[in-house]
């Protein structure tokens, strides 16, 4: 197997943490606040609005889930049948320049394997018929019913604006795992029950030559993408190390949280670290340290500040981790870095 055994035979789960930002900034509209939403799971809103943040997939079926149960079943569909495309999807100006619809699914394709480490999204033409799948690579324990509802609605939307008044219902065949929480009057299209490992749209491989308007994707013609080139991790203690990162802030935040986040037990959890010669304890102490010298840098936060950055109710807590992690005190090692005596 080897390139270390596969990357320890299996990445974490994870998917860019935006992919849930339309339904969560959605809830205001709706007369909700996010963080009563979020906060439950275990985020918030800026974490969740952070690109640069990737979260396991079924967190985000659970953000989803719970966005749809504080205000309507289809409400997640409702936002994706409204959504600017390129505001949202990864390199929307890249696809801006797509010429026909065929274009833009190829270039998508291609940029959106760098949200997910473990969701594939593919087009294929078979003679008459085009198919726009996403495949789920590892076993689910949550509903993604939302999610699929909230991404589903995205293309039938965009094929329907893309087709105008040539669109036809009747030659679409949507399979996602829960139909009912799509809208009821849903463009026409009738959505069939299928396994939840996955959803998938066919269309007329015609369709795909049909030329695309800067309206179908609801573009503004000044928008410009500056989003970070950021791979979704694809290595299991990279994945880990990114998540810990999002709640190293946390107070009491530690590996039964950690474990709890990945969907782990505990022992599992270090199991799966064991090839790294660490366990989670480490890969958090480990993190608290890189984080805390970059705090305590030139022109960095105080002791204390860093301290409550890194979740440390009481900096003399923090204090004692840091000589024992380093041998030496926060403020010894602040003054060293500064150049003070």
């Amino acid at each position: 197997m080897d390139v270390f055994e596969q990357n320890t035979k299996k990445a974490l789960p994870l998917v860019r943490a935006s992919v849930a930002a339309p339904v969560v900034a959605a809830l205001r509209g709706a007369g909700v606040e996010p963080d009563t939403v979020l906060n439950p799971l275990g985020v918030s809103e800026s974490q969740v609005m952070d690109r640069q943040n990737f979260l396991p997939h079924e967190t985000i079926y659970k953000i989803h889930q719970a966005v749809a149960d504080s205000t309507s079943p289809d409400f997640c569909a409702q936002v994706g049948q409204s959504i600017d495309l390129v505001r949202f999807l990864p390199l929307g100006d890249t696809l801006a320049a797509a010429l026909t619809l065929g274009d833009f699914f190829t270039r998508y394709t291609q940029a959106v394997s760098k949200e997910s480490n473990a969701v594939t999204q593919s087009l294929l033409v078979e003679n008459e018929h085009a198919y726009f799948s996403a495949k789920r690579k590892f076993k689910i324990s949550v509903s993604p019913g939302q999610t699929d509802a909230f991404l589903a609605s995205i293309w039938i939307s965009l094929l329907h604006r893309v087709m105008d008044f040539r669109w036809d219902p009747s030659q679409i065949i949507l399979r996602v795992s829960e139909p009912d929480v799509l809208p009821r009057h849903f463009h026409g299209v009738q959505a069939i029950k299928c396994s939840p490992q996955g959803f998938s749209i066919r269309f007329p491989s015609i369709w795909l030559s049909r030329q695309l308007h800067p309206d179908a994707l609801e573009n503004p013609s000044d928008l410009t993408n500056t989003d970070p080139d950021l791979h979704a991790p694809q290595d299991f203690l990279t994945g880990l190390q990114s998540l810990i990162r999002i709640h190293l802030g946390e107070p009491g935040f530690g590996v039964d949280e950690l474990a709890r986040l990945c969907g782990f037990h505990r022992e599992t959890l270090n199991n799966r670290l064991a090839p790294y010669g660490q366990s989670a304890s480490q890969v958090i102490s480990g993190i608290k340290l890189e984080e805390a010298k970059k705090l305590l840098g030139p022109g960095g936060k105080s002791v204390g500040e860093t301290a409550l950055r890194l979740g440390y109710a009481d900096p003399t807590a923090f204090s004692r981790a840091f000589r024992k992690w380093t041998g030496m005190s926060p403020s010894a090692y602040r003054n060293f870095t500064t150049g003070r005596a």
